[in-house]
């Protein structure tokens, strides 16, 4: 099994949903919120985890950012904060 520190941003964010929603296959495309994926309340475990995880830190604009709602586009948010 892949350490999960080797994983890309948004392969890391497929596992950290799938630990929370095994019987839900999410599109990297999907509206987390919209699907079921995720709640008000689990989005703030979200944000720390991912957070934590990359060593970023999110500003208001950014939950604000249409990207930060799907996979491929909070894994491009995370990409811009770290530099990559």
């Amino acid at each position: 099994m892949q350490d999960t520190q080797d994983l890309s941003p948004e392969d890391w964010l497929r596992r950290w949903f799938a630990g929370r929603t095994p019987d839900l296959e999410l599109d990297r495309d999907d509206n987390y919120f919209e699907v079921g994926a995720i709640d008000s309340f689990s989005v703030i475990e979200l944000i720390e985890n991912v957070e934590n995880r990359f060593s970023i830190r999110f500003t208001e604009q950014d939950f604000q950012d249409r990207r930060f709602v799907t996979l491929s586009g909070l894994a491009e948010l995370i990409r811009e904060k770290r530099g990559d």
